[in-house]
């Protein structure tokens, strides 16, 4: 049996664990790093504008969306009608603005230009407060498919969906969906596929192409 003698000595001889941090990303002090991250993000963008601009673009839209995320925005469309809303979901290939009362999903290809409303405040982060939860982060580390899975917010922060996904979840809902051309469809959404989504309009089986799909909207009290 041991004494407190013991027990202090050993305590007192006992080598010292500290908690260590991985090595910096690069040389410089820390904001400088973060900075020089942020400008080689924003050049490879605009090299892929430069050379592949389809893509470009939506590389652009994309990166400005994720700061604007919470925030109300203002979708420019190829024929220079205005939608508007806050940015919930930023996908591989379209945006999802709410509204109080509806949810527009927009593809990125009926996009011309996305701005900030006029006199509206503008932030580079809408989280002005960080919470470390130090239980979820063992979970990411140890579960990280089956933590993300199951909380819409992590699916937001660290997986884009297509389209297509987005709108299986909401299969036999009435929806609207409005042309580039300005033809307008409401009807239930049957299914979608890669290229396209089947409605029922009438009792008329519909199939649109994303291609020709200015917005979709869902009246969030349906």
């Amino acid at each position: 049996m041991y004494s407190d003698f013991d027990v202090e000595s050993w305590l007192a001889s006992a080598p010292v664990i500290r908690e260590t941090y991985p090595s910096p990303a690069g040389k410089g002090t820390s904001e400088e790093i973060l900075l020089r991250k942020r400008y080689i993000e924003l050049a490879n963008i605009f090299l892929q504008l430069k050379y592949n601009p389809e893509k470009g673009k939506i590389l652009l839209l994309q990166s400005f969306l994720v700061e604007k995320r919470n925030q109300t925005v203002e979708v420019i469309h190829h024929n220079h009608s205005i939608s508007k809303g806050r940015v919930q979901d930023i996908g591989r290939d379209y945006l999802v603005l709410t509204s109080y009362f509806t949810k527009c999903w927009i593809p990125y290809s009926a996009m011309s230009e996305v701005k900030v409303p006029y006199g509206a405040p503008e932030f580079t982060n809408t989280h002005r407060y960080v919470f470390f939860d130090n239980h979820l982060r063992k979970r990411l580390l140890k579960n990280f498919g089956a933590t993300v899975s199951k909380r819409s917010k992590l699916k937001e922060m660290f997986y884009r969906e297509t389209l297509k996904t987005s709108l299986s979840r909401w299969k036999n809902s009435r929806i609207k969906v409005e042309m580039t051309d300005g033809q307008r469809y409401y009807g239930k959404l049957i299914r979608s596929e890669e290229e396209k989504l089947s409605l029922l309009v009438k009792n008329k089986k519909q199939d649109i192409h994303y291609r020709q799909i200015k917005s979709i909207k869902k009246s969030r009290f349906q």
